[in-house]
């Protein structure tokens, strides 16, 4: 089943982007920084988070809802199906993301499968960066632009 629709104004949508894409990099740097603090529960939430907030910009993008995990997942899925060819890394990034985000309730994870946790969402969000305009990404990679100034 495809996602859900929103519609709203191209200013609205340009700001939501720019939104979502500024906490998915806000996360995405505070995550090892919390793992090298030995808080494999917020550096897996902000896992979780970075790939949720890349998730929201590309839906936005495209015009999904994507105000809860359910419709995450259905735009992953959907994003999954038009990408058959990179199945196996979306497929492990949201399952990764998914281990993260339920350590944040259950903190199971050890500091070394939170780092490998970590890394197995890279790709993922890797293809969900590639996924927006240039006018966002400035045609560079996620991990170049988070580790920019992120403009």
């Amino acid at each position: 089943m495809p996602p859900r629709t929103r519609r709203e104004t191209p200013a609205r949508q340009d700001a939501r982007i720019r939104k979502h894409l500024a906490q998915a990099r806000d996360y995405w740097l505070k995550a090892p920084l919390e793992l090298e603090q030995g808080d494999v529960c917020q550096a897996g939430e902000k896992g979780w988070g970075t790939v949720a907030q890349l998730t929201k910009a590309v839906a936005t993008h495209r015009g999904w809802q994507h105000y809860d995990h359910v419709a995450i997942q259905e735009a992953i899925t959907a994003i999954s199906d038009e990408l058959p060819d990179r199945v196996i890394d979306i497929g492990r990034g949201l399952g990764a993301a998914e281990r993260m985000h339920g350590n944040f309730y259950e903190v199971f994870m050890t500091p070394i499968l939170a780092e490998l946790a970590l890394s197995e969402v890279g790709p993922l969000l890797e293809i969900l960066w590639n996924l927006l305009p240039e006018e966002y990404t400035g045609g560079g990679s996620f991990a170049e632009w988070a580790a920019s100034d992120g403009s």
